[in-house]
């Protein structure tokens, strides 16, 4: 019986024998799991941390860019805003608004000449007197003068659309390679589309014309 005891106590001592040492090389192998997963962690841990600097720094630039094309448009919006007095070339809008006063205040004058030389001419009494005939002929040419005058009007406006029209085109130059770096193409009128618009101006001015005649 002691022999027997003694054989079952070795044998329970090696069993525990090998199981702690299957304990302590799973121990082991899971340590060592757990350190790969470890560096695999910090590694991808590093990597998305650099992603997300050249991201930032791509975003910073990419915000720059954009504020310098904003601006950059801005300041070709600003041509053609009003501002000033009119009385020097400042910007387009500026230069309409002064062809639309020049031009008003030019008509306004020819219409106020014209309405005094007709006033002249029904008084028909006054005609027959030598002295109130001169003086009505003198006034009468100060007024026919006085519409001359205003229609130099043209020579002045002129210069300043052909000067309007010059900025147009530069605007629109500075504004389409502008909204081109936007990725928006501006595809311009096709020539019938012009010649379309262009005729159907011919014909309404021909129709006042004709109107008037």
């Amino acid at each position: 019986m002691t022999n027997i005891s003694s054989s079952a106590q070795s044998l329970a001592s090696n069993v525990s024998s090998l199981e702690k040492e299957a304990l302590l090389d799973g121990i082991h192998t899971l340590q060592s799991k757990l350190e790969v997963m470890e560096r695999f962690v910090s590694r991808r841990f590093d990597e998305i941390s650099m992603e997300i600097n050249a991201t930032s720094q791509q975003l910073d630039m990419a915000e720059e860019g954009m504020v310098g094309k904003i601006v950059e448009v801005m300041q070709v919006l600003s041509a053609i805003s009003y501002s000033g007095d009119g009385s020097s070339a400042a910007n387009t809008g500026v230069e309409l608004e002064s062809v639309i006063e020049t031009t008003e205040k030019a008509a306004n004058q020819i219409l106020d000449a014209a309405d005094r030389i007709a006033n002249r001419l029904h008084t028909e009494g006054k005609w027959d007197e030598p002295g109130a005939r001169d003086k009505l002929l003198e006034e009468t040419k100060s007024d026919i003068q006085d519409i001359l005058m205003a229609c130099t009007f043209q020579d002045l406006t002129g210069q300043r659309i052909r000067k309007t029209l010059e900025n147009l085109q530069m605007i629109e130059g500075r504004l389409s390679s502008t909204l081109e770096k936007f990725g928006v193409n501006i595809k311009p009128e096709t020539n019938e589309v012009v010649r379309d618009s262009i005729d159907n101006h011919a014909k309404s001015q021909a129709d006042i014309d004709a109107l008037f005649a």
